[in-house]
């Protein structure tokens, strides 16, 4: 479970073309479950600032399962403001009982990633990570996928790829629709995107179809069960 809190962030996109969107100050906050545990099993919790010329989001994530296991994760991102939001800088910073590990990312370019990581199992590691496509950050490929046409006729897939620690995965969209769900008891328009990862399914996410696109709830297939998230 040593990438729960990576994976949990798993939401990802493809090269479509960006639209208006109403970015702005926000707090979203998510109870966490796992098909293998009853209950929750913790919280998660995104902060949006406007940085002037740029957004900075930062996570946290607090997880126990069953008491004897617990996970900590704190993330920022920042990217700039324009259409591709394009990223500037992440950060990592991960506690797992006597496992922990701390990373920083700057984009010498879209698909060039400087990281510096320092794990406690194992060696430090300073390099520059490059990629054909686009590389993004966990939070900012969250927040980028939020702002997406999704009344395009089709998908313009690319050569995308999500950052997690020292290595970039290559993701596409492999459907969405438009639908009416049940949240807090009303009818809610919404998106439904499943994200892939070499043909398998790697996420579900369930988007608020307004200006706001608010992720309402995820779905993620682990090795070891689901995943799934509910904005509190």
């Amino acid at each position: 479970m040593r990438r729960l809190a990576t994976i949990l962030l798993l939401l990802l996109s493809a090269g479509l073309q960006a639209q208006s969107f109403s970015f702005g100050n926000e707090t979203l906050t998510y109870s966490i479950r796992h098909n293998l545990f009853p209950g929750n099993i913790g919280t998660m919790t995104y902060q949006t600032v406007d940085a002037g010329a740029n957004w900075q989001v930062d996570a946290t994530l607090n997880a126990s399962v069953g008491g004897f296991y617990t996970l900590d994760c704190s993330y920022g991102s920042v990217f700039r403001k324009d259409a591709a939001l394009t990223p500037v800088s992440a950060t990592r910073s991960q506690t797992e009982k006597k496992y922990w590990a701390k990373g920083l990312y700057e984009w010498l370019a879209p698909g060039e990633v400087h990281m510096d990581i320092t794990k406690s199992s194992r060696p430090h590691r300073d390099e520059v990570l490059s990629w054909e496509g686009t590389v993004r950050d966990l939070l900012g490929m969250i927040w980028w996928l939020r702002t997406l046409d999704y009344d395009q006729a089709s998908l313009e897939t690319g050569p995308n790829a999500l950052l997690i620690d020292h290595d970039a995965l290559p993701v596409t969209i492999a459907s969405y629709k438009k639908k009416n769900i049940k949240h807090k008891g009303q009818s809610v328009p919404v998106i439904e995107v499943t994200l892939s990862q070499e043909g398998k399914e790697a996420l579900h996410l369930t988007l608020s179809d307004d200006e706001i696109r608010q992720p309402l709830r995820f779905s993620i297939g682990l090795p070891f069960g689901t995943i799934k998230g509910t904005l509190k």
